[in-house]
């Protein structure tokens, strides 16, 4: 055999087995994407928020959505005035068990502080100790001493109008707000209408402050997503954001990043 056909022979298969080896670092062993390569998102895409003010936000987005209209709570789409009284009589899906006195709404986290500051030392340890005889809420806390803090807990993309529920002291699992669902109907955890919206938002979280998600939740998250994607009010939304804060929701812009992320 002559060298010239040997060489070609040899190369082929160096540049067949070379292939193999990419693809099998690509997709895993098994088919599964490695996560370090799955994630290769283009940073320039996730900014960071110039927010640092709760206080600032929350006055924000409630002007974001008084001007466009917008005058309906988040889970069940009861109505709210400027004065921030809700109508929980007027719901999208109508009352349940609930006469015609207004409530009172404010503006919350959906990812709850519970979730998205469980990772921080000021929530895991006692670092304000006691005032007056009374230990230091956490919330309050990691409000004083973690800028980590005051930058998630003041990030509009994770912002939305609900009924306040000032009887509860019960730590939302994964959602806060879930006891306005009391005023109207639901199927599991969410409304269909906003489970999209929820996604997003939770994703962009989780993706934003690397918070890492249940593998339970992560799937009910993506299969919402899909099911529910951004509509005019949410694009508007988003384009009102990022003139205040800003940064944008880029699974928002573009849904199809969520399926280049392998674990959030």
């Amino acid at each position: 055999m002559k060298p010239l056909t040997i060489f070609f022979i040899y190369r082929t298969r160096y540049i067949g087995l070379k292939t193999i080896v990419i693809s099998l670092m690509i997709f895993g062993f098994f088919g599964t994407p490695v996560s370090g390569m799955a994630q290769g998102l283009n940073s320039d895409l996730f900014q960071p928020s110039t927010m640092i003010s709760s206080e600032i936000a929350r006055k924000q987005i409630k002007k974001i959505y008084l001007s466009s209209g917008k005058r309906r709570t988040f889970h069940c789409g009861c109505v709210f005035d400027k004065l921030n009284q809700v109508f929980p009589h007027l719901c999208s899906d109508g009352p349940v068990s609930e006469t015609g006195k207004s409530k009172k709404m404010i503006w919350a986290s959906l990812m709850p502080p519970n979730i998205f500051a469980k990772s921080l030392t000021c929530w895991n340890k006692n670092q304000c100790g006691s005032r007056a005889g009374k230990k230091v809420k956490r919330t309050q806390c990691c409000s004083e001493v973690s800028p980590n803090f005051k930058t998630r807990e003041s990030d509009m993309h994770n912002i939305f109008p609900m009924i306040e529920d000032p009887a509860s002291n019960i730590m939302a699992k994964d959602f806060f707000g879930i006891w306005e669902y009391r005023y109207c109907k639901k199927e599991g955890n969410l409304r269909k209408e906003i489970r999209g919206n929820a996604s997003r938002a939770y994703l962009y979280m989780s993706f934003q402050y690397k918070i890492p998600l249940t593998e339970k939740l992560e799937n009910s998250l993506r299969s919402w997503h899909f099911e529910d994607p951004p509509d005019e009010w949410e694009e508007k939304r988003n384009d009102l954001i990022e003139v205040i804060q800003g940064n944008r929701n880029p699974f928002i812009d573009r849904p199809e990043l969520v399926e280049r992320v392998t674990n959030f």
